[in-house]
């Protein structure tokens, strides 16, 4: 017998205390909340300049007063706002109440929408038909809007979780090893945003898996169905019983939910990343290559653009820093190193010369120690701020290198006394993408002599980090940082 919706909670605790009758239609959820937060945004940035309008412009009395080229611009700045907040994930449900997060997000991301607006107003020559008290009334103006209204949402998201309007009531198909897995799974989410109602399988089983009750077979579930808004079933069966799968999605289909398939033993075995299409042939996706499309497109402007710029200002001092290398020590001004770059190919890295130069070692085999002896006494100052390191700006505006990234080592390098590619097992998944000047693991102290497999192995992992998580705002963040490091000149040597 099924239990009614009204003493669900008296038999299952909070998991079941949040269902609802079918008759109650869940006014909101993650989705729409997501759907209206970026609409509102969009109407956030129109506002800002409609007001902004009307103060600096019209006035509030002016009954008719064309705001075309205005809209037109805010309309733009819209489109590229939301764009761009979606871009960095701010639009994560997760995200979406923590204020700090996106007041900083959402500052940067408006910082980069003006300048781009500034920049197209500046080569299109139409920068004179704007009024600067506007541009800078709208720019207020919509940033203060945006944490207004981030503020708010966090206030309502913090209620409507404890009233329970956003969890996600869910139901599993199978009383097996399977189940008992994806529900300690499951448990890891925060209880305001999942809630399982129970366990329904054919087989007969104990009363409950791990507390959560087991309700019936399949018919059961479709009558349970009927009287408790269910959000998703889960099937959690072993995918090499493929009959039984299918015999239970054909009769599930009837249900008002969204049925999904657990892959989490398979999950366990794998990464999985989501299912695609090549025609009609559905393939499971399992690694995304790192920095592809629009992420790569905007790594490559990212490397050229700044890269460029930093090379023409860094000239001078360059040429000054090359003038002191050759009075101070007899020898070339640049050192070139074969190095492992992009998909293990092996590329020649550029660098001020910092040792005497019938001392230098091409291989890096000997790594360079504290109070190294072949230093120069140029040299040593060079290595301390890591300015041996200016020409791989060229490296960098060639195609070689990227501004941030995993550095690259010499090929013979060795982590302790092992080649640091056979001493760490991950190590060659940092090639997975161009090296870089400075990166994640640098800004974190972890630059210097590896001498042991502990500091490979930390070194390896932000590297991935960095791989896995990369964003423009991450590089501009490393960038900043690297600063900081520099002067701080730890492991600098």
């Amino acid at each position: 017998m099924i239990t009614p919706a009204r003493d669900i909670a008296t038999s299952t605790g909070q998991e079941a205390a949040v269902a609802q009758t079918s008759r109650y239609i869940r006014p909101v959820s993650p989705e729409i909340v997501v759907g209206l937060t970026k609409l509102m945004d969009f109407g956030i940035v129109l506002l800002a300049g409609y007001l902004a309008y009307r103060i600096y412009i019209s006035g509030f009395l002016a009954l008719a007063d064309p705001f075309t080229a205005y809209g037109l611009a805010a309309l733009i700045a819209a489109a590229v706002f939301v764009t761009g907040l979606n871009r960095v994930r701010a639009y994560d449900f997760g995200r979406l109440a923590d204020l700090r997060w996106q007041a900083t997000r959402g500052f940067l991301v408006w910082i980069a929408t003006a300048s781009l607006l500034l920049a197209l107003a500046y080569i299109t020559k139409i920068s004179s038909d704007f009024s600067r008290g506007w541009a800078i009334g709208w720019s207020l103006g919509v940033y203060g809007l945006f944490l207004i209204g981030r503020g708010g949402l966090g206030l309502a998201l913090r209620q409507w979780a404890n009233a329970g309007r956003l969890v996600r009531n869910i139901v599993i198909v199978g009383a097996g090893e399977p189940a008992r897995r994806l529900i300690g799974k499951l448990r890891l989410l925060p209880a305001a945003e999942v809630a399982i109602l129970g366990v329904f399988d054919d087989r007969p089983g104990p009363q409950s898996i791990d507390g959560v009750p087991l309700r019936g077979n399949i018919d059961a579930l479709l009558t349970f169905s009927r009287e408790v808004l269910i959000d998703e079933v889960i099937l959690a069966l072993p995918l090499t019983a493929e009959a039984r799968i299918k015999e239970l999605i054909d009769r599930l289909r009837e249900t008002p939910a969204d049925l999904r398939l657990s892959m989490e033993l398979l999950a366990d075995a794998m990464p999985i990343r989501g299912v695609s299409f090549h025609g009609a042939v559905p393939v499971i996706e399992v690694v995304d290559r790192p920095l592809r499309h629009w992420n790569a497109l905007t790594k490559w402007f990212e490397d050229k653009a700044l890269g460029a710029v930093l090379l023409i200002l860094f000239l001078p001092f360059m040429a000054v820093i090359a003038a002191l290398i050759k009075l101070d020590s007899r020898g070339p001004v640049f050192f070139v190193q074969e190095r492992y770059g992009f998909n293990n190919k092996v590329i020649k890295v550029i660098k001020f010369r910092t040792m005497r130069a019938d001392e230098c070692d091409a291989s890096g085999a000997a790594r360079t120690v504290r109070n190294d002896p072949r230093l120069t006494r140029v040299g040593g100052f060079l290595r301390r701020f890591s300015l041996d390191e200016l020409p791989q700006l060229m490296n960098v505006v060639v195609g070689h290198m990227s501004l941030v990234g995993p550095r690259p080592h010499a090929i013979t390098m060795r982590a302790g006394t092992e080649l640091y590619q056979e001493a760490v097992a991950e190590y060659l998944r940092r090639h997975r993408v161009k090296p870089g000047m400075t990166g994640w693991s640098q800004v974190h102290g972890l630059r210097g002599e590896i001498d042991t497999i502990e500091k490979a192995e930390a070194r390896v992992r932000y590297d991935l980090h960095y791989i896995d998580d990369w964003s423009l705002w991450l590089d501009l963040k490393i960038l900043l940082m690297t600063f900081r490091v520099i002067f701080a000149r730890e492991n600098a040597y």
